[in-house]
């Protein structure tokens, strides 16, 4: 195993996350993170116990200041310089101290180099496994520069307007763009736009930049854009563009005789992908925040498209932060509750025991605050000072007194804290709570004759929107019988309130799935994604209201062009066709048992791949035939009744009756 980089764990994530939620900007201010973000630590012992036949000489790399010790008085050395171990039997330590950026350590001599099997403390004698990252592998790295690539970016037109330039890179993006100016160009202004109108509409783009022009060149921070309008007092400065982006390979894609999906899959791809970076975003123009909400269904999105496990666990460290809590994760409670079944969806799907191990101490810190914060008579979650009860953005929602949706997700948190509590050799009251909140919530909350969960029982007004019942079947709150109920009276009634944003319609297309009805999953694909697309959509909306009409589409929380035209929850449909519609899904821990249980819905014949564990599957059906191929074991293809096992690097292949 390659030599790394490493750092005392979380460091690396919290020290990212405390740049990313520093960078936001909208009409020309600074407008940092609303909620708390820890900082890294200054000071870190790095330990290992070696075993050394004779001795070995070594150059011992660090981001700080510090000294490589044996024992209480065996002073080897400083640091960035070689040091010699002796031979023989002992514990090194190497004490770090960094207070501009965070402690790390790197050395790639074999008998002593750095990598998972040192351990790290805060001088407090309480060791943890080490943090490291995969792309830093080499002396030159530095751990406080995230590794992105770059590809320069071509404009697709470039056209004089009202004394400015506007350029038009053909499709969002993300990156850097460089000035090459002269003294005499005078005040120079530049406009992002995720929209023609945005770029020009000077007044109201919310990303712009104004400087003074100087002699030479100005490179300004990566932003989003698809059109840039450029102004300048005198004259044309020259401007260049780069895609700032991390390189992950797709293992998914799915092709069907629908035109429009291939588009549709496209612009959600590309929507993962630019808000694939430290950490998952919730979108690349304004706030690109990490959201605990938003990064819960891009875990289940990466399943689905890269099987990337590092992003995912990056982005739960960075938004666990560090205990003590005082308030909820993002402030909203809800997005406490998304963190502890994003932990569980993660190990389920991958196995990876040892990082639940690495944050467990702090998930139960975490659980430890939502449990304090519940009301203590009912169990219930209920507004307490500093908290937002989120669920959506949504205007008929019932928030007088206990939340329905939020008791559903409270039970959930339960459960998987049950489930990993057993991973983790610890009991707990955990099955006990959900048994009792289930009662309690039955009790309360659901109104038989409308066979529906109602948002409050506070109120008396007995009103039901779409999102408890939602949850109820995602999360088997409620059995069979009870789920079908709730199709039935609630997701496909239409006087309940409908869901407009791509977040939640997500969940709700999940549980219309999961219940047998792809072909209206399907349906709504191609009306509301392919709405989008009619729109002119490069990427997919964090809004899409059907009814709205031209520059409309860009208004969201009292902006002009507030709604992002490029958000990761739009990304739904990655999920959707690779989870149902091919019908691929983990069976067993660490998917070491899948099943493959097509829904073709309306397609009379579709071809996809998904990830699934370190391989992928391959599904080929039309009405004829359906063609399965996997290169892991453990699967098993089920459809119109028939059962089998997959053979790994073989194609089963079924004639089907037409």
């Amino acid at each position: 195993m390659s030599a790394k980089w490493i750092w005392y764990p979380g460091d690396f994530e919290l020290y990212h996350s405390m740049l990313l939620h520093s960078r936001r900007t909208e009409y020309d201010h600074d407008y940092p993170a609303m909620w708390h973000v820890s900082r890294p630590e200054y000071m870190c012992r790095f330990l290992r116990v070696l075993d050394l036949k004779e001795p070995v000489t070594a150059f011992v790399h660090a981001r700080g200041k510090g000294f490589v010790r044996i024992g209480e008085k065996g002073f080897l050395g400083g640091l960035n310089q070689e040091i010699t171990f002796p031979a023989g039997h002992y514990e090194v330590e190497v004490a770090v101290l960094n207070i501009e950026t965070f402690p790390a350590i790197f050395c790639d001599v074999p008998e002593v180099a750095t990598g998972e099997g040192w351990m790290a403390d805060l001088s407090d004698l309480r060791q943890k496994s080490v943090g490291c990252e995969p792309a830093f592998t080499h002396p030159d790295d530095d751990p406080a520069i995230f590794p992105f690539a770059y590809q320069a970016l071509t404009p697709v037109s470039v056209e004089t307007l009202d004394g400015g330039v506007l350029y038009d890179f053909g499709r969002e993006s993300f990156g850097p763009v460089k000035l090459v100016m002269r003294k005499e160009m005078g005040e120079i202004g530049i406009f992002y736009g995720e929209s023609r109108e945005e770029a020009l509409d000077t007044e109201f783009t919310m990303i712009r930049e104004r400087i003074c022009a100087e002699d030479g060149e100005h490179l300004f921070p990566a932003r989003a854009f698809r059109y840039i309008y450029l102004t300048a007092e005198k004259g044309t400065p020259e401007l260049t563009a780069e895609l700032e982006y991390l390189p992950i390979e797709d293992k998914a894609s799915f092709r069907c005789e629908d035109e429009r999906i291939e588009s549709i899959w496209d612009i959600c791809t590309r929507t993962f992908h630019l808000n694939s970076r430290e950490f998952f975003l919730d979108g690349i123009k304004r706030d690109r925040w990490v959201w605990s909400g938003d990064a819960y269904q891009s875990y289940m999105i990466d399943r689905y498209l890269y099987m990337e496990p590092q992003i995912i666990k990056r982005t739960i460290r960075a938004l666990l932060n560090r205990p003590p809590y005082k308030r909820h994760i993002n402030t909203i409670n809800d997005y406490s509750a998304y963190m502890f079944l994003g932990v569980y969806e993660y190990y389920f799907a991958t196995g990876d025991r040892a990082f639940v191990a690495s944050i467990w101490e702090t998930l139960k810190e975490l659980y430890g605050f939502i449990v304090s914060r519940l009301d203590p008579e009912t169990g219930y979650v209920i507004q307490q000072p500093g908290d937002w009860i989120f669920i959506d953005w949504h205007g008929a929602f019932d928030r007088e007194g206990p939340f329905c949706a939020e008791q559903l997700l409270l039970h959930s948190v339960y459960r998987t804290m049950e489930a990993l509590s057993e991973l983790m050799g610890e009991e707990g009251d955990y099955q006990a709570r959900a048994e009792a909140l289930h009662s309690r919530i039955m009790r309360d909350f659901w109104d038989e004759e409308q066979g529906a969960f109602i948002d409050s029982f506070v109120s008396g007004r007995r009103n039901v929107t779409r999102h408890a019942g939602i949850f109820a079947i995602l999360y088997d709150f409620v059995d069979e019988k009870k789920q079908k109920l709730l199709l039935e009276h609630v997701l496909l009634n239409d006087e309940i309130p409908e869901i407009t944003t791509p977040y939640f319609k997500l969940f709700e297309l999940l549980a219309i799935a999961k219940l047998g009805r792809m072909e209206l999953v399907q349906d709504y694909i191609d009306s509301y994604w392919g709405g989008m697309l009619d729109h002119g959509a490069t990427s997919a909306w964090e809004e899409y209201i059907p009814s709205r009409q031209g520059i409309e589409h860009y208004e969201m929380y009292g902006d002009k062009y507030g709604c992002s035209l490029c958000h990761a929850w739009g990304s739904g449909p990655i999920l959707l066709l690779g989870k149902y519609c091919a019908g691929v899904q983990p069976t067993a821990v660490g998917t070491a048992s899948f099943e493959v249980r097509p829904d073709p819905g309306r397609y009379t014949q579709f071809d996809a791949v998904v990830p699934i564990g370190t391989g992928t599957v391959s599904v080929h059906y039309t009405r004829d035939q359906l063609c399965v191929r996997t290169d892991v074991p453990g699967g098993t293809l089920k459809f119109g009744g028939r059962e089998a096992p997959i053979p790994v690097g073989e194609t089963l292949t079924w004639s089907l009756d037409s």
